[in-house]
């Protein structure tokens, strides 16, 4: 079978899967098979809140320097808190963006007894309340929402796919384990050195995860989707709007036939002012070694046969072994200072460096 050719990312009503389940679930198969993408509208997660959240966002970022780096991720093994610009890597080169990594709050557990994905889990790294009020109850409140909403889609994947809804959290995800999201600033282009580039983020698929829901906070460009013969499509900001994607973990434990679709972020363009964005991702369990699902055959049947990708697939070998340990390694590859200070035994295990002089770290 040829690659297939989409052109645009499909927008599903989420109240269509009340009130006529059989058509959404038939527009969310060809979305899980054929494209990687969809938006969701009338979600659930009010555009006051969104707003509201945007503005805490915008906030943060508008620290200083030495402010944000007081919830500097090297100040933690779990990679949770502030990137700098320039300081995350994909595909060998540097991103141009900010970030600040949060998660539902659970505390730090790990020992060198334990397997070393459970050193990821630990508590968020915060500003203090006097100098940004109102931000961790801002942020932890998305996370429960868009946590509950990635899990209603969960089920509906599952429908989807010609499973029991529960399926799949079932067997793949542990009550109460740690989901990761993101607040992301992408500066625009004439914000930049010029030798920096354009890349807010390279070619990359979300690992290790289910789904992924991305709140794009304001109207400009950036977010592009590789379509399965190659080519880049914009998937401009929808009002009112998650976007969803599949991640490499539900690729994998579904035989792959929902497939994570290649994707990456150019910064704004000159005088647009920076972009920002909100990630959430549902993480797959990382505690043991995962078998796929059984999946019905008329499904796998219409599997795609070729998929071109420009993201590579880093470690993925690791992951049908030991998914814990393909966390880690993905996470000291991106954010490799971090590695460097926490992990450096296992950076060097795996050929992971953990210094480039050309990031200045």
């Amino acid at each position: 079978m040829a690659a297939t050719d989409f052109t645009a990312i499909p927008v599903l009503d989420l109240t269509q899967a009340s009130t006529n389940k059989d058509a959404f679930l038939a527009e969310l198969q060809h979305a899980l098979i054929h494209i990687g993408f969809f938006y969701v509208k009338n979600h659930g997660i009010t555009p006051a809140f969104l707003s509201s959240l945007t503005k805490q966002t915008v906030g943060y970022f508008d620290l200083s320097l030495d402010e944000k780096l007081k919830t500097d991720k090297i100040h933690s093994p779990t990679f949770l808190g502030y990137s700098v610009q320039g300081n995350e890597i994909t595909k060998d080169k540097k991103d141009n963006r900010e970030q600040f990594d949060f998660a539902n709050e659970l505390p730090a557990t790990w020992t060198e007894a334990h397997h070393i994905h459970e050193r990821l889990t630990g508590p968020n790294l915060w500003p203090d309340e006097d100098v940004l009020p109102g931000f961790r109850q801002s942020v932890l409140s998305f996370h429960r929402q868009a946590q509950n909403l990635a899990e209603v889609l969960t089920k509906l994947v599952a429908e989807a796919l010609g499973l029991e809804p529960n399926a799949l959290l079932d067997r793949y995800v542990l009550p109460g384990q740690q989901h990761r999201a993101k607040l992301i600033k992408y500066p625009a282009v004439d914000q930049l050195d010029p030798r920096d580039g354009t890349q807010g983020v390279g070619p990359h698929r979300d690992t290790a995860s289910l789904l992924t829901l991305l709140y794009q906070a304001n109207d400009l460009p950036g977010l592009q989707v590789q379509n399965h013969a190659g080519a880049w499509i914009d998937a401009p900001a929808v009002p009112d709007t998650f976007v969803v994607n599949i991640g490499t973990g539900l690729e994998y434990l579904v035989q792959n036939v929902a497939i994570a679709t290649t994707h990456r972020v150019l910064n704004p363009p000159p005088g647009r002012g920076p972009r920002y964005s909100i990630p959430f991702f549902l993480g797959a369990r990382l505690d043991k070694k995962l078998a796929p699902i059984d999946i019905p055959q008329r499904i796998l049947d219409q599997r795609p046969q070729i998929v071109v990708t420009d993201s590579g697939h880093q470690f993925g070998k690791v992951y049908e072994n030991d998914p814990g340990l393909y966390a880690v390694l993905n996470r000291i590859s991106s954010h490799r200072d971090v590695g460097a200070k926490f992990y450096a035994r296992l950076a060097n295990e795996h050929g992971i460096i953990t210094a480039s002089p050309s990031t200045g770290y």
